[in-house]
């Protein structure tokens, strides 16, 4: 068993554009013995991407902060919130990445031993362990 911290784009990409998701990352997704964990960070920052251009690759409907969680609750993923020992972390992380979301993510999943189901490179600078 794995135990696995989605990132936002992740999230999307399942929901919206599977067909985006590298090879490794959708046998993780399908495993049923991962333990899927995905962060209330990554609503924020959908939120913060919505009010301003939105995404180019698909369109989120309207309700996206009720059906995107409703739809990882029922596919079984374990939602994280925000404690303070994350937000001490992201203090003494170098600035590899300057996206805010990600530094939480990433702080969260170096706390928290999870492995990240994510394309972006820059989470490997902190030693995290990523699959895509």
């Amino acid at each position: 068993m794995q135990r696995c911290l989605l990132d936002t784009m992740t999230i999307l990409w399942m929901a919206l554009r599977p067909d985006l998701l590298g090879k490794p990352a959708s046998r993780q997704l399908l495993a049923e013995e991962n333990e899927l964990t995905w962060s209330m960070v990554s609503l924020w920052e959908i939120g913060i991407k919505m009010g301003g251009k939105g995404y180019r690759e698909f369109e989120l409907p309207d309700d996206w902060e009720k059906s995107h969680p409703e739809r990882m609750k029922i596919q079984g993923m374990i939602q994280m919130e925000v404690l303070p020992v994350h937000c001490r972390l992201i203090q003494d992380l170098p600035f590899h990445h300057k996206d805010p979301f990600d530094r939480m993510l990433i702080a969260q999943a170096l706390v928290e031993n999870l492995t990240v189901i994510g394309s972006d490179e820059v989470f490997d600078a902190y030693g995290v362990k990523r699959v895509w």
